[in-house]
């Protein structure tokens, strides 16, 4: 007997490996230990062959363990592990002491000290070679890596101790962890996790090993998108300033802390080692797709705020010259072309990583809709948001079309150039393409140069256009434009045009065959051939009734397939000469009936048209005149090559979904659902390939091969890194394009399904293993705590829908199509008894199911799906658990598909046929009266007897379900805070005199705020942490000056940055509520003030009225007139006091602050350098001073003391001096002009006649502080 699955693989080939079959005895195997779905759905999935097994659980939460000879997991694709403990060193404790106060005559010194503790541990994640590390959870919240001392060790053979293991251990006794990846942290500070180590998970990626060479070997060079985003280009954090402490971080959507590019191309070493290339798309955009009409411009998202480090600038214009991109509601359809700084810094860090970098200008249409623009396709108007190949001259065939041409090139040249710091400045004032392009290569030069530069790319319509002669003028003036770059670029830097794949090879036009492009091609200063290549690979259609299924191939994803369309199929043998040609697969043969060079016609056959020398047919008689095309003479570039991950996508790769966009479509026959695994298998067959030996020719006149496919770039990766692209949609609106879109960035990751059943068999020591009709990729899977070999296929084998049999001791894996393997129709092979069918009760037959899956692109976190028959019926429902890492569409896919499965499996079949049918095995699909059936037992009898249950070839057929997109915050970046230092009056009567305030605000706010101190640039100590956002703002309005201390019938406006206010009683301001400073810019000294009521009259502004002036001394500081711009803080405890010795008072010092996330030295870090005279020591300025004449003409003066402390027990006598010693300074003043002073211990003095000057005269009294010195003084004016 031999049945369908690994329950059979016990008795057929147990005895072949030993009595066992990954991990089973041939006793075991079909025995079922467990269930993972329904006890009913199940066992229709699995086959009546099958016995469903326990698999792993689906876990919600998990910790990480330090138990030792814990088995470490196995792994394939990307998963998120806790880790296990496997070193560690004692807690290092820090112990921190802060002083304040003390002094003669000053409150007593406190002290204050603080522990912290820090550790450094190692994680095992899990078994083998894994490929790299991505995200980091700790206590389930992201960490960000930039402010971690972590290292990755991937468990290869050859990985040596870690440094501080071997340190602290010995050398010789430091363990390598050889087949082990694990993570070193090192120094982990555990203030945020109460000082103990929190709960690690790790993002862990790993590839399974193959015996055939993977994308991450394959390929070099990728296309570096969005070519958009004002900053996504710039390697450091970017902020949009709003205001005062108000920004946006624009260039830093990740919660890693780095700037979005460097960290997505982080990723892209970490996934694809061997890239060495980059394509840098750069975007302007095109106003019109009449040539004549036709504008590029460097584009804006908005004029209202710029960056803070980097103002936005392209081509010497500023932002409010840069061009205002359309918008749909409040959102830009497009992000800002990327400032030429950023440029600069990007072409710099790929240097620095060692990747050439090949420049590309790029054209994005910005045509909205309902634009009323005439269209010269012949439309109403022109389509929104169109493809570049569309611009053409509306004149084409006449000699208007020059002037057309001429106008959309411009007339710069390359002297119209000038550099200068860095910036390009262009003398002209047009928006040609010449610009554009002559810009970039001034940008390019100045950056320190790149290794390729396109002059432009799949402007086909363009470069079609024809004159009253049939001559090409824009290609004429791509030869010029040719020229003048290399003029700048100069001899080293390689130049080409990208060439869309349907113009790269001629012009057809009516009975002309014209290479139109050789002369471009064979210019000198042009060195490659650049194709942007999506051509077509398959011509598949659902089922089996289409010619290349009925020509033996069973799937699309078989590479074979795929690899005999690169040279073949649609395209090199054949095409449809209509859409109805298509429809039913009418091919007409591709040949040359004329002179029999059918190559000529083949938009595919690349390597005639690069190796033959080329003749234009007009008319469609042949010039006995070659080209200018030498054969053989320069190498060709995929400048871009790719595939949408959408099913079909080999259908049609250069199509792609945009809702916006006129070009908007899925490729011929495509359900439009997600297949990840189509763009895999597209670059694979194409690298493949032209990798075999032998496959490439040679040239020998310039020693290279035809094509370069170490310069074959993938489109596309993207600056923005993934998961936050496509996640954060409402930072990236084109994030809703991802799931089905060309990025490989994010998907391409996946562990290919064949090798990890290779890999999960191998380990139970099975190796004769077949899996070439097996397809798929897996974003994540995970056997741990000893799962069988087994129990981990078999989730697998339920999510991605595939079948095992044993053949001659081999177990063969393949994918379920549903297709027919055998036609049984004629009844003749069919024993007289005929076939007995059965159908299961419906009522037995549930009718929905829910699946919870691991969801592979929202952190691994435990997702949930449905499907249903019918929605508004009572269900019979099952659930189930698949321990896979899914999307959402795929899940929602999986369950639909084991809903269908087990309703028309209901339908069950016993069937006898002759042993001249021993071609017939489990898994195979036979047809029988009108029904397909798929065999799941065999007996062998007298005759065969088969049991098989009814399939249906489109269950197998994906269906389109879009992914879950989890919108994150629209920013990670933390940037720099708005502070305010204040050296400030006592308040309370309890706080430290001597030391200054700061207040912090941002919005958004990062958190803590440090705040460091340095006597000089260098060694800065922590001195004080701000917890709390400060309300800020500024006057709107003068506020005239008023009398302090008594209710002012004034009103102050101010409006707010950050914070909010809010109106208190009389008895309550009077009691210290709702205070407030103002800032005094010349002096530096605030006056403090108290407001009543609080109005809000606008947007963050108040009116407040019910003042009291000149509180806490501060009545000195009052000005004639607040001016409008005055700063406003808000003091209600979220200003802190810093750390500051009493020595240091009168002293410049350095202060830093900014957000506590970030290390001192961080570019969020403000610097101040500020000298404090402590002014809580102040003295306040006496009051009542009085003057009374004498009898010898002499004045007694006399007043009244004021104190800093406890000043307001009335009924207590005189208030506390509160200084060492009761002291006063009078001056006689005259004219500005200090003319005496005296001095005084009592608040009483009489000063002779002689000492006095003739009236008027001015007298101050202010109280000496033996800290402070003298404080604010009493004015009195005589007139007599």
């Amino acid at each position: 007997m031999a049945t369908l699955l690994l329950a059979a693989a016990g008795s057929a080939i147990g005895g072949a490996v030993g009595g066992t079959v990954m991990g089973l005895t041939s006793a075991a195997i079909g025995q079922a230990v467990g269930a993972s779905l329904g006890s009913l759905i199940d066992q229709r999935i699995m086959g009546a062959g099958a016995s469903v097994v326990e698999t792993g659980r689906l876990d919600t939460w998990r910790v990480q363990g330090a138990q030792e000879g814990t088995a470490l997991p196995y792994i394939a694709g990307r998963t998120r592990l806790p880790g296990q403990m496997i070193w560690s060193t004692r807690f290092l404790e820090t112990v921190s002491t802060a002083s304040s106060g003390g002094g003669k005559g000053s409150k007593p010194k406190v002290t204050q000290t603080s522990y912290t503790y820090s550790v450094s541990f190692a994680l095992a994640l899990c078994e083998g070679v894994a490929t790299r590390i991505g995200r980091i959870w700790a206590d389930g919240k992201l960490m960000d890596q930039s402010e971690l001392e972590i290292r990755f060790y991937d468990g290869s053979d050859t990985q040596m101790p870690d440094p501080v293991i071997a340190a602290i251990e010995g050398t010789e006794d430091a363990p390598a962890y050889r087949g082990t990846a694990y993570v070193v942290f090192e120094g982990l500070d555990l203030t945020s996790y109460g000082n103990r180590i929190p709960q690690i998970n790790v993002e862990v990626y790993r590839q399974p090993s193959s015996d055939q060479p993977t994308l991450r070997d394959r390929v070099q060079a990728v296309a570096l998108i969005p070519g958009t985003g004002e900053y996504a280009l710039a390697t450091e954090q970017v902020s949009l300033i709003h205001g005062p402490g108000e920004y946006e971080t624009v260039n830093v959507n990740n919660d890693a802390g780095a700037a979005d590019v460097t960290l997505s191309l982080d990723h892209l070493q970490g996934q694809f080692p061997e890239v060495d290339s980059t394509l840098m798309v750069a975007s302007w955009f095109g106003t019109d797709l009449r040539a004549g009409q036709c504008e590029m411009k460097p584009g804006v998202e908005q004029v209202l705020a710029d960056g803070d480090r980097m103002p936005w600038v392209v081509s010497g214009l500023g932002r409010s010259a840069g061009y205002a991109i359309s918008r749909t509601g409040d959102r830009v359809n497009y992000g800002g072309t990327p400032a030429d700084a950023s440029i600069v810094e990007a072409i710099a860090e790929l240097r620095s990583r060692g990747v050439e970098v090949t420049f590309y200008p790029f054209i994005l249409m910005d045509i909205a809709p309902d634009n009323g623009l005439p269209d010269p396709l012949g439309g109403s108007e022109q389509g929104a948001f169109p493809w570049r190949g569309r611009i053409l001259a509306t004149a084409n065939g006449t000699a208007a079309a020059v002037a057309e041409v001429e106008a959309f090139f411009g007339p710069a040249t390359a002297e119209d150039f000038t550099v200068s710091g860095g910036s390009i400045n262009y003398a002209g004032s047009d928006f040609g393409f010449a610009r554009m392009v002559l810009h970039y290569a001034h940008l390019c030069k100045a950056a320190g140069g790149v290794a390729a530069f396109c002059i432009g790319s799949e402007m086909r319509d363009l470069l079609r256009t024809r004159d009253e002669v049939g001559a090409y003028p824009a290609v004429t003036r791509m030869i010029a434009l040719a020229a003048e770059v290399r003029a700048v670029l100069g001899p080293d830097v390689k130049l080409s045009y990208a060439a869309d794949w349907s113009e790269y090879y001629g012009h057809h036009d009516g009975d002309d065959v014209i290479y139109h492009l050789d002369p471009l091609w064979a210019d000198a200063n042009i060195d490659f051939v650049g194709i942007d290549n999506y051509m077509p690979l398959s011509d598949w259609r659902a089922g089996d009734d289409h010619l290349d299924a009925q020509d033996g191939w069973r799937s699309i994803h078989d590479p074979d397939y795929l690899k005999s369309n690169i040279e073949g199929g649609e395209g090199y043998d054949w095409y449809y000469a209509t859409d109805a040609d298509r429809e039913g697969q009418l091919r007409t043969p591709i040949t040359d009936s004329a002179y029999g060079d059918d190559h000529v016609f083949r938009n595919k056959d690349i390597r005639n048209w690069w190796e033959r020398p080329h003749f234009d047919r007009h008319g469609g008689v042949r010039s006995n005149v070659e080209t200018a095309w030498v054969p053989r003479s320069k190498p060709i570039w995929f400048t871009e090559f790719g595939c949408a991950a959408i099913d079909k996508g080999t259908n049609q790769p250069n199509v792609f979904r945009d809702i916006k966009s006129s070009e908007n479509s899925v490729p011929y026959f495509s359900t439009g659902a997600r297949d990840d695994f189509i763009q895999h298998q597209y670059i694979n067959a194409v690298l493949d390939y032209w990798g075999e030996d032998g496959r490439n020719p040679v040239s020998e006149i310039y020693d290279g091969p035809m094509l370069r496919m170490d310069r074959a770039h993938v489109w596309a990766w993207d600056a923005r890194p993934w998961p936050d692209f496509p996640n954060r949609v409402g930072q990236w609106s084109d994030g809703v394009n991802f799931g089905t879109g060309h990025w490989i960035s994010g998907r391409q990751e996946m562990a290919v399904l064949a090798d990890v059943v290779r890999e999960v068999c191998a380990r139970s020591g099975v190796t004769a293993i077949e899996t070439k009709r097996l397809f798929g990729g897996v974003a994540g899977m995970e056997m741990r705590d000893g799962q069988s070999a087994r129990s981990g296929l078999q989730p697998l084998m339920l999510a991605y829908g595939f079948d095992c049999r044993e053949r001659d001791g081999v177990l063969h894996f393949f994918t379920r199509d549903g297709l027919v393997d055998a036609d049984l129709t004629d009844m003749d092979e069919v024993e007289d008894s005929g076939p007995h069918k059965v159908r299961g009760a419906l009522d037995q037959q549930p009718d929905r199911v829910r699946l919870s899956y691991i969801q592979s692109d929202h952190d691994y976190q435990s997702g949930s799906v449905e499907a249903a028959l019918d929605a508004g019926a009572p269900m019979r429902a099952e659930t189930a658990d698949l321990p896979v890492a899914l999307g959402a569409g795929q899940a929602k896919g999986v369950a639909e598909r084991w809903l269908a499965e087990a309703l028309v499996s209901r339908d069950t079949l016993e069937v006898s046929v002759p042993p001249s049918l021993m071609v017939l095995e489990p898994g195979d699909v036979i047809k029988l009266d009108g029904a397909s059936w798929r065999i799941d037992r065999i007996e062998e009898q007298s005759a065969r007897k088969l049991e098989a249950v009814r399939v249906e070839a489109a269950v197998y057929v994906a269906a389109d379900h879009p992914d879950r997109l989890f919108d994150a915050k629209a920013s990670s970046g933390v940037g720099p805070v708005l502070s305010e230092i204040m050296d400030l009056p006592l308040l309370r009567g309890d706080e430290v005199e001597h030391t200054p305030y700061v207040a912090a605000a941002s919005t958004p706010w990062p958190g803590p705020v440090n705040v460091f101190l340095s006597p000089s640039e260098t060694g800065y100590e922590l001195v004080g942490q701000v917890m709390r956002e400060a309300t800020l703002g500024v006057l709107t309005a003068p506020l005239p000056a008023a009398r302090a201390g008594v209710w002012s019938g004034g009103v102050l406006r101010v409006e707010l940055s950050h914070g909010a206010l809010e109106g208190r009683t009389a008895d309550a301001v009077l009691d210290g509520a709702n205070i407030a400073a103002l800032r005094n810019g010349d002096t530096g000294d605030w006056e403090i003030i108290q407001f009543r009521d609080a109005t809000l009259v606008g947007p963050k502004t108040y009116e407040l009225r019910g003042l009291l002036r000149g509180q806490a001394g501060t009545e000195f500081a009052i000005p004639d007139s607040w001016p409008q711009g005055t700063r406003f803080v808000a003091l209600d405890g979220a200003a802190v006091q810093i750390d500051l010795p009493l020595s240091a008072r009168g002293l410049d010092r350095y202060l830093r602050i900014g957000p506590a996330l970030r290390s001192v030295d961080d570019a969020t870090y403000s610097t101040q350098v500020r000298a404090f005279d402590g002014a809580g020591l102040r003295p306040y300025s006496p009051a009542h001073l009085r003057g009374l004449p004498d009898v010898a003409g002499g004045l007694s003066l006399s007043w009244v003391r004021r104190t800093r402390i406890d000043g307001d027990l009335w009924g207590a006598g005189d208030v506390p001096l509160n200084e060492e010693r009761e002291s006063y300074l009078i001056s006689i003043e005259k004219a500005g002009t200090v003319l005496a002073t005296f001095e005084a211990d009592s608040p009483a003095i009489s000063i002779a006649a002689a000492d006095l000057p003739a009236a008027p005269y001015d007298i101050t009294v202010g109280q000496i502080s033996a800290r402070f010195g003298s404080g604010p003084t009493t004015r009195m004016t005589r007139h007599d």
